[in-house]
Parts: C-alpha cells; sequence; structure tokens
C-alpha cells in the first residue's frame, strides 16, 4: 500500500484543482452540459442496458401530488417554484461483465437481451439505485460507469442509474419528479420494461454530490407521505393502480452535497484539500453567459429559485426529522460540504436511525471517482459496497462511525457527536446566504480563454 505525504496530496489535489477550475470558470455552462452528456459506449467489464422508463399520464396525476404536498409540508410557504410536466425518463441498467478484456465493445444485440446477459451474471437481488452527481447541471449515467460496475462487481448486485433533467433549463423540482418516477419504475414497472418488479427490501439508495441530495430528498418525500396519510405504507397512483410507497432498505451515498447555499463553517475551514471554490463558476462575474444561463427570468442559484435554497428538499442538511428513514452510510472527505453532511448524519442517529459514517482526512470532494488508484478510494469503494449488501441483507445495522488518517489509522468517533449544530442553527446559517443571494444577470461574453 502507497502512504502519500500530506504535501504530495495537496499538490496532486492542486494539480487537479487547476485543470478542473480553468476550464469550469471559463467555460459556458451550455458547452460543458453537452460535454458531459455524450456516451462512448460501454466496454470491458460493464453490462449495459439502456430503457425508457414510461411516466404516467392521466389527468389527476397523483405522482405530482406526492410531490406538491411534500414541498408543501417540509416548507415555510415562501418558496416559489414551477412544477415541471410529466416526462419520460431514460435510464439504464449497469453490471459487471466478467472475463473480457478492458477494450472489448459491448455486443451488437437489443437492449433487452443485453439485460438478460446481465442478470445471468447477477448473483443476487441488490439493486442501487444510483443517481449521478454534477451539481445538478451536468452528467449522464455514462459519466459514472466505473463507478456502478465496480459496485455491481464488489456486491455481485446491479446498479440503475437514470437521466435526470438538468438545470438550469429544468430547474427543481424536476430532477427530483424524474427520480420519483423511477424508484416506483423499479417497484412497478410498466409494460415493456425488461426488469421484473424489484421489492424495496433489495434496493439501496446510492449516488455521490448532488445525485446524493437527490436520494436523500426521495427518503424525505416518502417520510412526508408516511406523515400525510398516517401510515407507514403511504399509497399513490402510478399508471392507474394503487400501489404502496416503500421506503428503500437503505442509503448509501458518498461526499453528498447538502445545503446549497454552502454557507456552513466547513465550506470556509476545509478548502485545502478540496477541489471546489467558495464562488460557485457559474455565479462569477466574469463567467460567460450562454442561451441557457442566466435564466430567464434570471435566478440566484442556477438548480432553484432563492426561496427555495433552505428547503429541505433541495439542502436535506435542514431536514428537521429523519425518524423512520432507513439505515445510512455517508463517506466524506476533507471538504467544504462535510458540515452539511455531519448535520444529517448526526441528526438521524439522534432520531433512532442506523448510520454508517465514514470521514477520510485530506480527501477531496468524490475522491473515488478522481483518483481511483489511492488506497483510500479502494477502500471507500469496498465499504460502499459493504454497506450496499449488508442493507440487502436485512440484518441488523449497528450505528458508528470512523475517521480515517492518510497513514490508515481508524479513530473510532462519535457520530451523535459530528458537529456542534443541529439543522435549526445550520438554516440560521443558511438563511442568513440565501438573504445574500442576488440573481446573476450575466457575465463578461469575452470570459472564456
Amino acid at each position: 500500500m502507497n502512504f502519500l505525504t500530506l504535501d504530495q496530496i495537496a499538490a496532486t489535489i492542486e494539480k487537479a484543482r487547476h485543470a478542473i477550475l480553468s476550464r469550469a470558470n471559463t467555460t459556458p455552462i451550455s458547452e460543458r452540459q453537452q460535454a458531459s452528456l455524450k456516451d462512448p459506449g460501454a466496454q470491458g467489464s460493464s453490462w449495459v442496458s439502456r430503457v425508457r422508463l414510461t411516466a404516467p399520464q392521466c389527468e389527476e396525476n397523483d405522482v405530482q401530488r406526492l410531490l406538491l404536498d411534500a414541498i408543501e409540508a417540509l416548507g415555510r410557504g415562501d418558496e416559489q417554484f414551477i412544477l415541471p410536466p410529466m416526462r419520460d425518463v431514460e435510464a439504464q441498467w449497469t453490471g459487471y461483465r466478467p472475463g473480457v478484456g478492458p477494450k472489448e465493445p459491448e455486443p451488437s444485440i437489443p437492449e433487452g437481451e443485453k439485460y438478460d446477459c446481465l442478470m445471468k451474471d447477477t448473483e443476487n437481488q441488490t439493486t442501487m439505485f444510483y443517481i449521478q452527481g454534477g451539481a445538478f447541471v451536468l452528467n449522464t449515467p455514462a459519466r459514472f460507469r466505473n463507478t456502478t460496475t465496480k459496485l455491481a462487481e464488489l456486491t455481485k448486485g446491479r446498479c440503475f442509474s437514470i437521466g435526470y433533467r438538468l438545470a438550469p433549463q429544468h430547474p427543481f423540482p424536476a430532477a427530483l419528479l424524474d427520480v420519483i418516477i423511477s424508484y416506483l419504475s423499479l417497484l412497478y414497472p410498466s409494460q415493456g420494461s425488461y426488469h421484473s418488479p424489484v421489492p424495496a427490501s433489495s434496493i439501496v439508495l446510492a449516488g455521490d454530490s448532488s445525485g446524493a441530495c437527490l436520494a436523500l430528498a426521495l427518503v424525505q418525500v416518502i417520510l412526508a407521505a408516511r406523515h400525510a396519510q398516517a401510515t407507514h405504507t403511504p399509497t399513490v397512483r402510478f399508471h392507474d393502480q394503487t400501489v404502496v410507497l416503500s421506503m428503500p432498505c437503505g442509503l448509501a451515498v458518498q461526499s453528498p452535497s447538502l445545503d446549497q447555499t454552502n454557507s456552513l463553517p466547513s465550506w470556509y475551514r476545509d478548502a485545502a484539500f478540496d477541489l471546489l471554490q467558495e464562488t460557485s463558476p457559474v455565479m462569477l462575474p466574469t463567467y460567460p453567459s450562454c442561451p441557457i444561463w442566466p435564466s430567464n427570468p434570471p435566478r440566484g442559484d442556477i438548480y432553484c429559485e432563492t426561496s427555495m435554497l433552505c428547503h429541505p428538499l433541495v439542502s436535506p442538511t435542514a431536514a428537521r426529522s429523519w425518524a423512520g428513514a432507513p439505515p445510512m452510510w455517508i463517506a466524506m472527505g476533507e471538504e467544504r460540504l462535510g458540515d452539511g453532511a455531519k448535520v444529517v448524519a448526526q441528526t438521524a442517529a439522534s432520531q433512532g436511525v442506523a448510520v454508517r459514517w465514514e470521514s477520510y482526512k485530506a480527501m477531496p470532494h468524490n475522491w473515488p471517482m478522481l483518483i481511483p488508484g489511492w488506497w483510500q478510494s479502494t477502500r471507500c469503494m469496498k465499504r460502499w459496497a459493504e454497506a450496499c449488501t449488508l442493507f440487502t441483507q436485512g440484518k441488523h445495522v449497528k450505528t458508528r462511525a470512523e475517521e480515517v488518517d492518510v497513514g490508515c489509522a481508524v479513530r473510532d468517533i462519535n457520530v451523535r457527536e459530528l458537529i456542534g449544530l443541529g439543522p435549526e442553527e445550520a438554516e440560521k446559517l443558511m438563511r442568513v446566504s440565501q438573504a445574500a443571494t442576488k440573481p446573476w444577470t450575466g457575465g463578461s461574453a469575452n470570459a472564456k480563454l
């Protein structure tokens, strides 16, 4: 095992930061978004089967009502948003394909046959609904194929990912609506789907960064439905049937982005080893305008209306209750977003939710994807898969937290004492930042280098 010193880690991260931000700060979001949507095709050890999920189309749409009720129940009543229309969702199944070379192309067979081949190489029912990150504005499942393939290999299960609607063209709650439709489609597949119904006891919500935020938001939607219907088995109309909105068996996320105001202490304290800069590229005064940004009318945030920034479905850090949530596994580096995740883990654990927390010293945002060769990345991926397997086995999950040092030393810490902030105190800081947020009206047309 090759241990890097703090100076070596810092130098590597600084090089990566410069490479990423030199483009992110100067390239219009429309151009970056288009580049992130390209699918080079699957090859090597990845089985991939692409499918379109049919959105229910009925005059009285219960799925939209479900989302609206959650927004209203969890908000203050002064939030502004536009309810998006229902839309079919492009999805992909990913599995591990053994015994082939790294450049082996995907076979030229129908997608349904690819799914059958994938299932033949799947040894158990572990199903990870993986929601990829990308600051709500970038990426498709293809960009995270290495991650989902590795999770499928380690768990001997399968991953399910979606191409949810992206901001700024499709602001909150479009992506979350797509996530809800997709989750229900796992549980209750429509005609023409490749998969059989997947029981909630086999589904783990997984994801990274903004995708992890959407996973936690889905949990909040289900909890809100339970509260509204006064039952642990709330129902919703889906494809002309009344179905139970069951809670998944677990949630396993890495580097979750849970405070969209970026206002908690770690945002300023833990910058040294992170890739993120203090001001988002798309909010810089020199950032180049393009046809999709600034929005029309201009917004103060690329993902949502400014009034929504502190809503628990946008920033789960502000959620007051996680009671009844499934077991959670959360991994964080020494990154700017750390405190937002700590508040969620600490709150959930104090309310009786089984929480596994892992923090890695000197690791940047999304380090397992950024630098997969580091031992910290290998360890994190292994523990991620172990958590997903544990959750689907239905075994008792014991709450614990640990901090992993750069020398591989592991120290137990108290998950109920991760941070001296609760959701109420965190929201007060978030509200200050929200009040100072101004609409972005456009940057320099000559900013691109």
